[in-house]
């Protein structure tokens, strides 16, 4: 019991850490911003079988007030719906709007990347924005996404919510609304901190340029991140390249909140699956999502223990206050700077208490029943070390190859 409370201790003192360095990063300036800037824009949106969301989303896209050339490339990825008839009837209604339909996975890259990897082929811009197709945008979003893209910017990361302010239908909608606030808390301190490792892929804006500096999405597009936290630790990687988040009302994209608990847990579930696939992503990121993920199983286990074992009640009940404290005060200040003051108070005390199970949870099933992350028909991490394989092999026979002309040489 003792290495158990000394590990509890250890790992959740780390996340505090953590905690209080997002708190400090809220502290931090905002970007430089350049509301005079208009360079040509690309919007991709894949879609997957998505007849029942998509319409609702290219209707707020449609909306966009962008003063400069903008083209939307929705990628119809293999969808057996009507996501085709309502791609078409906006192509119709709107000169903006233009489409790409695959018909078969890529053997090369995960089936979300590759979508997005067609819409860039067939764009034009010079600045690549990307999103899903079940959100809903602001009208000066793109405008002020790019406004955001000053010298040295190579990629800009967008601020996303699952309510807007006062409009929370259940107490599920509000708990992930508070569970989002906290993920682009956490992304804007990191990327305050010059540190360059997350994104989403609902709302993220990249010069193409730099894209292709960096060789598009590389051997990280295989992952099912590759599209967002791998290509924003790639882009980060380019010599002098600066990574900004954006946060202000007009760039905040809505992302539909999940339809039930249920349905919020399998979400997040995948999401933890893709952390099962190491390779590629930055030690430090690794590091901080383990150790999230570690806390949370082993707070919950020992609230379990205190239950049974009261003499360790006092230990659990002082860790878990302390983590509370800073939680909550990185809400408060949180809540304020963004004004989701409708998210302070009761909806942060309730996710505060409940996180740690719900982490818990998640990725315990994560390792039950992994999310089915795969790339075209090969699963992503086969694929992957097979490449890898097949690259060694192929160095050794050229270094042989040498040897063996050197030695004929003399």
């Amino acid at each position: 019991m003792v290495l158990f409370l000394i590990l509890l201790y250890a790992s959740v003192l780390s996340y505090i850490g953590l905690m209080v360095l997002v708190i400090i990063g809220m502290l931090r300036p905002q970007p430089a911003r350049r509301s005079a800037l208009r360079p040509p824009v690309s919007v991709i949106i894949p879609a997957h079988n998505e007849e029942a969301k998509l319409d609702a989303t290219l209707a707020s896209l449609s909306r966009q007030e962008y003063p400069g050339e903008a083209q939307f490339i929705i990628v119809n990825d293999r969808s057996t719906d009507a996501t085709a008839q309502i791609i078409a009837k906006w192509e119709a209604r709107d000169a903006r709007f233009s489409s790409v339909h695959l018909t078969e996975a890529s053997r090369r890259l995960s089936p979300k990347v590759n979508a997005v990897n067609e819409g860039i082929l067939r764009s034009r811009g010079e600045i690549i924005v990307t999103s899903d197709a079940d959100c809903d945008y602001p009208s000066g979003w793109l405008a002020g996404m790019v406004s955001h893209f000053v010298d040295g910017v190579v990629m800009v990361v967008g601020y996303v919510e699952s309510t807007r302010e006062g409009r929370s239908p259940s107490p599920v909608a509000t708990f992930e609304s508070v569970d989002w606030l906290t993920l682009m808390l956490t992304s804007r301190s990191l990327t305050r901190f010059g540190w360059k490792f997350a994104s989403s892929a609902n709302n993220q804006a990249y010069r193409r340029d730099a894209f292709e500096q960096a060789g598009g999405f590389g051997l990280g597009g295989r992952a099912p991140s590759g599209d967002e936290d791998l290509l924003t630790q790639r882009l980060g990687r380019l010599p002098g390249a600066r990574i900004v988040f954006a946060d202000a009302p007009e760039v905040r994209v809505l992302t539909r909140p999940m339809p039930s608990l249920r349905a919020l847990l399998r979400q997040r579930k995948r999401w933890v699956s893709r952390y099962h696939h190491v390779m590629h992503y930055h030690p430090a990121f690794m590091a901080s999502i383990a150790t999230l993920g570690l806390q949370s199983v082993l707070l919950s286990a020992a609230v379990l223990l205190a239950v049974l074992v009261p003499a360790y009640l006092p230990y659990v009940a002082v860790l878990w206050g302390v983590k509370l404290g800073v939680e909550m005060a990185g809400l408060r200040v949180g809540t304020k700077q963004l004004g989701r003051q409708d998210l302070w108070g009761i909806p942060s005390i309730v996710w505060a208490l409940l996180h740690p199970f719900f982490i818990a949870t998640v990725v315990v099933w994560s390792f039950i029943s992994p999310g089915d992350w795969r790339n075209g028909e090969k699963d992503y991490r086969r694929a992957y070390w097979q490449r890898v394989r097949r690259m060694g092999n192929r160095q050794l026979r050229d270094t042989l190859l040498r040897k063996g002309r050197a030695s004929g040489s003399s």
